[in-house]
């Protein structure tokens, strides 16, 4: 990635495109297919962003809060008849947690089963549990909780312009950023 600026911009018209079909007057199928897998676009190219040296370190550490559903019972989810989540997580006992960006990104990136609550014509909740989760526990986060981590991403002020830092990290033997800041970095 040369130039975050272009995935930015794209970004922030993909969080546009969410925004304005959180609300609907007609719900269908279709309606909740594009909204899930544009969720999962955008949570791919803040990733990407986050992979690169590319998001200045406050971005970086900015987490989201969710409820988090542990699993019940010894019987896996699988691909043939996976059933309802109510059949493998105890909805009723929600636990509230801080995910990283990058964790809520790999949830819906590589999520195993998805559904997108509703009410009152808006989306108001994604229900999701990834492939690496499922035997362990979903999570749900609100949508507009979501709309709004994601859009953080989409601001130019989130880009590094300025100083990193690389160690080197003999497990993955590569550098990784140490830190990335730019010139608005101490400003909230």
């Amino acid at each position: 990635m040369i130039e975050s600026g272009y995935w930015r911009e794209e970004l922030r018209a993909e969080i546009r495109w969410l925004r304005a079909k959180q609300k609907f007057n007609r719900w269908s199928e279709k309606r909740v297919v594009l909204f899930e897998r544009k969720l999962m676009l955008v949570a791919f190219q803040i990733r990407t962003l986050l992979e690169r040296p590319k998001v200045k370190d406050q971005f970086r550490a900015v987490k989201l809060h969710a409820s988090e559903y542990p699993k019940i019972g010894n019987k896996p989810i699988t691909l043939v008849g996976p059933g309802w989540p109510d059949d493998h997580f105890d909805l009723s006992n929600p636990k509230e947690v801080k995910l990283s960006v990058c964790d809520v990104c790999n949830q819906l990136i590589h999520y195993y089963w998805m559904t997108t609550a509703r009410e009152g014509g808006r989306f108001t909740s994604v229900l999701v549990f990834s492939d690496y989760k499922r035997q362990n526990c979903a999570y749900e986060f609100e949508v507009s909780k979501l709309l709004n981590l994601f859009s953080a991403f989409g601001d130019e002020r989130s880009a590094v312009h300025g100083w990193l830092s690389f160690v080197w990290n003999e497990k993955k033997q590569d550098y990784v950023i140490q830190e990335a800041r730019g010139p608005s970095s101490d400003a909230g």
